[in-house]
């Protein structure tokens, strides 16, 4: 029985070590064989060609472990167990063997039982030239109970139609279309269009199926996918949640579907999360996993190198997890049932609040999709949202949620803005504020299309970053490399800094703007006069400080705080006691006027 195919990089853009690693190797004409010259080694013990042996062992039913190899030539196979033990990674050989042949052969080699924790792989050495390796797969000799596993994908997607086409494509050509594959016929696709501005022709394929939708944010989109799926001719017992420009992997939804058909039952509501891997970083992991703690969110195993042996055995070390990302998840149907549709939060924090429900996590190597930086863009209209909903979410899931946390928290978020001379996103801050203590009345009736249009007043105008060349002395030196931040400064230094509220009321420093990242070392603007963000798309926008919005900004604070001491027990009691009511679906067939005939 297979359980992982061995898979080669599924195009040229820098992750060939998240595949294989090479030395007296080269790939021949099809680039499908690697033809390795005497003494050449392929090492396979990489983020999608090692076997999280810990994992697998734990949450399946698979208990012994063989590997196969297709070859031609002299070739000598040693496979290792790797783990972590303290600070060390631990690594030790538990087979080996030579095995030759002229022509082309599969070997299958028992590696025995699955060890508890850590990860296994291969390493090829060539023992003459000219051998070659095709190919192969980890499997098992045992009789298992194999669960009938059908997937539904869903993707919201708002004008984004070249992404939805390229992912389309890809998983045409390598799942639905293709006759090799494990999990043919058992994906389906749901596309909610936002914009309503793609076409069914686009796809034809029976097993896409595209619905016009109105434009009520990520979450009107993730939601109508997972409705559609359920009220759908086919049975499922997946929901796989996915971002319309993420770039996905076949291999990681190849390995899902094998990996959920030999689940333990004892596991069978848990979310199977994939990881964020950055598009201009494309071996740099930006999370997997993460932790809510209530607002102050934590993305666990940040800037992981996953060509790198010590961070992949890291990345199966297993932590708390309060949720995964909407940009891959898969859901099980059964816990959407027990746990009902997601919260109506119109975009960001929906995918932690329907974490938050979840029963577990698991994450495991090889399942991740590339995706932009979140670090490489300006916030916008997000600050409202993130204030917002940050405070819904904890009304309606902490009882013991007060007022002086949410003051907090929100003190926090303006003062980061004011550091940035970002103004206009402390009025989204304070706005996001206000219209959470308006409470569940306000909330369950509000225009949410309306309210989306209004923020947008709220954004800055940007243009393209070399048209600053020559703005007070920069030159194309300074706005090419934005990206190499300053070191962060010594303790004492900061806390003079933030005492000094980054130097505001001193004299500016330098005749130059500071050219940033979206999300700078704050310290790296102290005493600047102006500052200009960059973001992934090679954008430039300028903003200037201003001690007059600063004091402006504060006086602003200070009155919503009075309305915080007022009206933030009414407004949480609300959240909390019509919270069901919010995530029913009765609620959402009206709010994404579904009728039965749809």
């Amino acid at each position: 029985m297979i359980l992982q195919k061995i898979v080669f990089p599924e195009r040229k853009d820098g992750t060939e070590k998240l595949y294989y690693r090479g030395n007296g190797v080269h790939t021949a004409a099809d680039e499908d064989t690697f033809v390795m010259n005497q003494n050449g080694v392929m090492d396979m013990i990489t983020y999608f060609n090692g076997f999280s042996a810990g994992k697998w062992r734990k949450y399946t039913k698979v208990t012994h472990l063989d590997l196969t190899i297709d070859f031609c030539g002299h070739i000598s196979v040693s496979v290792y167990h790797k783990k972590k033990v303290g600070s060390t990674i631990v690594s030790r050989i538990i087979y080996r063997m030579d095995v030759s042949s002229k022509e082309r052969t599969s070997q299958t080699m028992y590696i025995g039982s699955l060890p508890s924790e850590g990860i296994i792989g291969f390493v090829l050495t060539s023992k003459q030239d000219n051998s070659c390796f095709f190919g192969g797969f980890y499997g098992t000799r045992e009789r298992l109970d194999v669960k009938d596993v059908h997937i539904g994908i869903g993707i919201c997607t708002f004008k984004r139609e070249a992404y939805v086409k390229r992912n389309m494509q890809i998983l045409k050509a390598q799942i639905l279309d293709n006759p090799e594959a494990l999990s043919r016929g058992h994906f389906t696709v749901c596309i909610a269009d936002n914009a309503q501005t793609l076409t069914k022709e686009t796809f034809e394929h029976p097993d896409i199926r595209l619905v016009m939708n109105k434009n009520l944010g990520g979450v009107g989109g993730f939601t109508r996918t997972i409705i559609e799926h359920m009220n759908g001719e086919k049975t499922l017992t997946h929901v796989l949640l996915m971002d319309d420009d993420a770039m996905i992997s076949p291999a990681s939804l190849e390995r899902t579907y094998t990996f959920l058909t030999l689940l333990k039952p004892r596991y069978a509501q848990y979310v199977l999360g994939g990881a964020l891997i950055r598009l201009d970083q494309p071996t740099i992991q930006h999370e997997s996993g993460a932790r809510w703690n209530r607002g102050d969110i934590q993305a666990l195993k940040m800037d992981y190198d996953l060509s790198c042996v010590k961070d992949i055995v890291k990345n199966e070390i297993e932590e708390r997890v309060e949720y995964t990302g909407w940009w891959y998840s898969c859901i099980p149907v059964s816990q959407i049932e027990k746990s009902k549709l997601p919260l109506p939060l119109f975009l960001h924090r929906d995918d932690i609040e329907y974490g938050l429900r979840a029963e577990g996590f698991i994450l495991l190597n090889g399942i991740c999709v590339w995706h932009e930086s979140f670090q490489n863009k300006l916030p916008g209209v997000v600050e409202y949202y993130d204030i917002r909903n940050m405070g819904i979410i904890n009304a309606i899931h902490y009882a013991d949620y007060d007022k002086k946390s949410f003051k907090k928290q929100l003190f926090i978020a303006v003062s980061s803005n004011i550091g940035k001379y970002r103004y206009k996103y402390v009025s989204l801050n304070l706005k996001g504020a206000v219209d959470f203590l308006k409470g569940y009345e306000w909330f369950s009736k509000a225009d949410t299309i309306e309210i989306h249009k209004e923020l947008a007043r709220y954004n800055y105008t940007s243009r393209p970053v070399m048209d600053y060349v020559g703005y007070h002395g920069l030159d194309r030196n300074d706005l090419e490399n934005y990206t190499e931040e300053e070191a962060v400064p010594p303790l004492l230094v900061r806390l003079f800094r933030i005492a000094s509220m980054n130097g505001t009321f001193f004299p500016s420093k330098g005749k130059k703007p500071a050219v940033v990242i979206p999300w700078p070392n704050i310290y790296e603007l102290y005493r600047k006069k102006e500052v200009i963000y960059v973001d992934n798309n090679g954008n430039g926008t300028g903003v200037k400080r201003s001690r007059k919005n600063l004091i402006r900004a504060y006086i602003q604070l200070f009155k919503v705080f009075r309305m915080i001491d007022r009206q933030f027990d009414d407004a949480c009691r609300g959240y909390r006691e019509n919270y069901d009511q919010l995530i029913s679906r009765e609620f959402w067939n009206k709010y994404l006027n579904i009728t039965e005939e749809d």
